[in-house]
């Protein structure tokens, strides 16, 4: 059985929704109607949703997920490594944080699927995540294809792609250009960044029940068919794609002395910050992000150095994935650094 082989099945009558219309009175917003908070929510079994994306994918390319139970603030970094989709992996079950990526992946130089960057093989939806908490209704400017319930009153919205995104430039230019228009969470910016599949909880301890029980998401829109071009998306939320995907050039900030050797790594030790290698990537690490005190409930998860490589210029890398980070490279680390080492008084690295 081929991939292409999977027909997705037809989508089933939504439950009532509620009166309210969010996003009323602002201009170009989208108006939604959100199910009634007794609703039990639209039936989406995660392959129908996979199914569906993907439908006519070549065999080749892979889409990816990853699954597990329990708190998402204390998972072990190993859960998010995932799995390609097909066949589903066991780990994607209606009691686990389910996550799907919004792009798909090419075999690696060792004959493997990888969920990274330098194996990007295209995008096929668009995730506009953290509605109703961090971002507003208002922002919204076009119908979902799905709206899904991910905490209470927090939704991600998903835009799926009439066809996929090729071109990398043009695909990372549509995700930044939805951040910088105020339509998604900051931490969205990252072609190879998961969301919430639509069937699964929400383990976060503070979203339990009085009876300990986790968040079941709901689904509240199901439009499969409602598909849109990267242009679309771009003009409906006021930018230009095609300006927005030139080059441009990078600023880079000097720093006291290059990065060598194996970079930060005894600085960041002696500071407390190094947890741990990353396993599959060689010259990655785990550590507490320097400005954790800015995430939200000071969360130190999801932050990662590079040692300085050929791939980095020699400089280094630097990526934390909380939003409040977003923006922060190699060079805000360069300062944390040399700014560290001068009120310790050890010099320069």
């Amino acid at each position: 059985m081929t991939h292409t082989a999977i027909v997705p099945r037809t989508k089933k009558k939504a439950p009532a929704t509620r009166p309210g219309v969010r996003g009323a009175g602002v201009a170009n917003a989208v108006r939604l109607k959100l199910l009634n908070n007794s609703a039990k929510g639209i039936e989406l079994p995660n392959a129908d949703f996979i199914a569906h994306v993907f439908a006519g994918i070549s065999a080749d390319n892979v889409p990816w997920l990853a699954g597990f139970p329990g708190d998402v603030s204390t998972a072990d970094h190993k859960v998010w490594f995932g799995a390609p989709a097909f066949p589903l992996p066991r780990f994607v079950r209606p009691d686990h944080n389910n996550y799907i990526c919004i792009s798909t992946f090419n075999r690696a130089e060792d004959g493997k699927h990888r969920r990274r960057k330098d194996c990007w093989s295209g995008l096929w939806m668009v995730l506009l995540d953290d509605l109703g908490t961090k971002i507003p209704f208002t922002a919204l400017r076009l119908a979902p294809s799905c709206l899904v319930e991910t905490s209470p009153g927090n939704y991600q919205a998903w835009l799926f792609l009439k066809e996929p995104e090729r071109d990398q430039l043009r695909a990372e230019a549509l995700i930044n250009g939805l951040i910088k228009a105020g339509a998604s969470d900051p931490g969205a910016g990252n072609l190879t960044r998961y969301g919430r599949l639509p069937t699964g909880i929400n383990g976060k301890a503070k979203y339990h029940d009085k009876n300990g029980q986790p968040f079941a998401q709901r689904t509240h829109i199901w439009e499969p068919s409602r598909r849109y071009t990267p242009e679309q998306i771009a003009q409906a939320h006021g930018f230009d794609l095609e300006a927005a995907s030139k080059p441009q050039r990078r600023r880079t900030a000097p720093t006291k002395a290059a990065a060598k050797g194996n970079g930060y790594l005894s600085t960041l030790e002696a500071a407390g910050l190094y947890i741990e290698p990353i396993r599959g990537i060689e010259g990655g690490h785990r550590i507490a992000c320097p400005w954790s005190g800015h995430h939200t409930g000071r969360d130190t998860s999801g932050t990662a150095y590079f040692e300085p490589a050929d791939q980095n210029g020699m400089r280094g890398g630097f990526k934390c994935q909380h939003g409040h980070c977003s923006g922060r490279t190699i060079v805000d680390l360069d300062y944390f650094i040399q700014t560290l080492l001068r009120t310790t008084g050890r010099g320069a690295a």
